[in-house]
């Protein structure tokens, strides 16, 4: 539970950070609003199972690119002036 309410804040924080360029963001969104949409390439109505195959084929596509946008965005790490400050997502620390 709090990985995924953790990955929800990075991606508000994401989406709201204005850093962040708008064609990432918009290609973060696309998978979100090709679902909402109804426009689809195959649709729901004439071929209903082959109409939720092609929303999750996006998906499917797309969960690297946002996998890697996410994993590469630094805006929400905080600058510490602490030297002995210690990043708990990492797995780069011991324990004593």
């Amino acid at each position: 539970m709090g990985k995924s309410l953790f990955g929800l804040i990075k991606i508000i924080r994401y989406l709201s950070d204005s850093k962040v360029g708008f064609s990432k963001k918009f290609l973060f969104l696309l998978p979100f609003i090709y679902f909402l949409s109804p426009i689809d390439l195959f649709s729901e109505i004439y071929l209903p199972f082959v109409g939720y195959l092609d929303d999750l084929a996006v998906f499917v596509l797309m969960w690297p690119i946002l996998k890697t946008l996410l994993g590469n965005y630094e805006g929400d790490k905080k600058h510490s002036k602490d030297r002995e400050a210690v990043d708990i997502d990492q797995d780069d620390y011991t324990v004593e």
